[in-house]
């Protein structure tokens, strides 16, 4: 067990993937061990119970209701410089390996950089206003794609190899990380000049990926200000668990249900003492020490008096008036079922604590509205099952598991050829089969298992889609008999079929008439 602070900063100086260790930024590990865990979420969900259990860093005034001026009056912070009492959170991370229960696993200094320059030019960042808060990542996402936020995971010294394993998943290929089992996220740094909004917590933040320098690499909607941006780093220890699971496995979850670690996210609220910030990312006379500042450079950026130190008793037992003592918990805290996707997870409710399907994509919610209208259109003595078209799109619907449902399923584990323009594909644009009215197997293409395949070429989603179905509508038709048909065409085809069981013996329903009802398929 890497229990010296000091252990670890060489291997955390390595893993500064998004930086180049010179330049316009400066970089802090705070305390080992986190401030607090805590069932709480004070920026999307301010006043009440979080969903699921956080890991907090930073001032230890933390509660459901914290914001910059209790923050700020914090009688301790758990970060390296004392007046930065802002508070850095994430999902807490368990160990699920031999189903003993959820272990949750030790955790080392967090190593926090904040990077004010683009290339070797200032980016012009301002310092954070009050009562600001942002969120980087995305709880719900259980596959791999697109990742702003730069969401990865590392073992550093796998088995005791001299190499690295990163993966922006859970990793795999070990059974033990001699130096450091790591995650890290990027914060966003272009605001809009709004407030978070818990319902939308990504957008009044954006990343800067354009051209040129400061607020010119922002999107035109986000360019009210450029922050500092801060990049994380969380270093767990999982000594006590070497051996205890296979190298082929990823025996780790998340406190929000995620097996996979795609879900990583991380907050921030700020609670830096004012104007301390700012000089330190000004222009002129910030503090530049990069990847790897040592006390000495703390303290000549920041001043002795600011600086913790491994030897402060204060800056050891700094800790929040209330934390979640357990480590070992039979489910984990809250209503978190484990998803394992890949489709996106989604929030689970109820006395059952289950996790109901959703649509996956804007097609989907279309899809829905037309079960909702079709239903009301038929007699209750009628099943009906909705499926559509896939073309092979990131967030595709896919046809329903079950026959009464008019919830698409998630996507299988197993691909099949999917229809798709040739030219554009290296599959046989081969039609996939038909779905009837008895529940079976979906053949769609299941986009994540194309992703990962090295021998067959996926098409992008076309920025051109004239004469594509993206623009079309989706029709329903009822009749009194038939099985739902799914046709790779711009329509959904909606069949309906009587259950003479399900009606008394003195009344037979027969439909004898066609209901059309059409939905556009938006995004799709």
């Amino acid at each position: 067990m890497l229990t010296n602070i000091f252990a670890v900063t060489a291997a955390m100086a390595a893993t500064a993937s998004a930086f180049d260790c010179h330049g316009n930024y400066f970089s802090f590990f705070n305390r080992a061990g986190p401030m607090s865990y805590q069932q709480i979420d004070p920026a999307l969900f301010p006043g009440k119970q979080s969903p699921h259990l956080h890991s907090f860093d930073g001032g230890n005034a933390v509660s459901s209701s914290s914001d910059f001026d209790s923050q700020v009056g914090s009688s301790c912070t758990t970060a390296r410089i004392k007046p930065d009492k802002s508070l850095y959170w994430r999902p807490t991370l368990f160990w699920n390996g031999n189903n003993t229960g959820f272990h949750r696993v030790p955790e080392q200094a967090a190593k926090i950089y904040y990077k004010f320059g683009d290339g070797d030019s200032w980016a012009n960042v301002t310092e954070f206003p009050e009562d600001f808060n942002m969120m980087a990542g995305d709880p719900f996402k259980r596959s791999d794609g697109d990742n702003p936020a730069g969401i990865r995971w590392a073992c550093h010294q796998p088995d005791g190899r001299d190499d690295k394993i990163f993966t922006n998943g859970f990793p795999s290929g070990f059974q033990s990380c001699k130096y450091g089992f790591a995650s890290e996220v990027t914060f966003p740094s272009c605001w809009n000049g709004e407030k978070l909004n818990p319902s939308k917590p990504n957008d009044h933040m954006a990343y800067p990926t354009g051209s040129g320098v400061g607020t010119e690499k922002c999107p035109t909607t986000h360019r009210a200000a450029r922050f500092p941006t801060i990049f994380i780093e969380f270093w767990y220890d999982i000594s006590s668990f070497d051996k205890t699971y296979s190298a082929s496995s990823t025996p780790w979850v998340l406190s929000n249900g995620d097996p996979t670690g795609f879900g990583m996210h991380a907050d921030f609220l700020n609670g830096w003492e004012k104007g301390i910030l700012g000089k330190a990312t000004a222009e002129t006379g910030g503090c530049n020490c990069g990847c790897g500042c040592g006390d000495d450079q703390m303290k000549q950026c920041f001043g002795a008096e600011n600086v913790n130190e491994n030897s402060d008793s204060a800056w050891d037992q700094c800790a929040a008036d209330t934390t979640v003592a357990t480590a070992l918990f039979d489910k984990l805290p809250g209503c978190n079922p484990i998803q394992s996707g890949p489709a996106r997870a989604v929030a689970a409710s109820g006395a059952g604590c289950s996790a109901a399907a959703s649509a996956t994509s804007a097609a989907g919610s279309a899809v829905s509205s037309i079960a909702s209208a079709a239903a009301s259109a038929v007699s209750s003595a009628v099943n009906i099952s909705i499926s559509i078209p896939n073309k092979g799109y990131a967030g595709d619907a896919y046809p329903t598991a079950d026959e009464a449902s008019s919830v698409p399923a998630a996507a299988e584990t197993f691909s099949a050829p999917y229809p798709f323009p040739s030219g554009n594909s290296t599959v046989a644009p081969t039609a996939t089969g038909q779905y009837s009215y008895s529940i079976h197997k979906s053949h769609g293409h299941n986009h994540s298992k194309f992703h990962h395949s090295k021998s067959t070429a996926v098409p992008a989603t076309p920025t051109d889609v004239s004469g594509d179905d993206a623009d079309a509508e989706a029709a329903s038709s009822c009749t009194a008999s038939g099985p739902v048909t799914v046709t790779y065409t711009p329509t959904v085809t909606v069949s309906a079929k009587a259950l003479a069981a399900e009606v008394d013996s003195t009344t037979v329903t027969t439909l004898t008439s066609y209901v059309t009802v059409t939905a556009t398929a938006t995004g799709y």
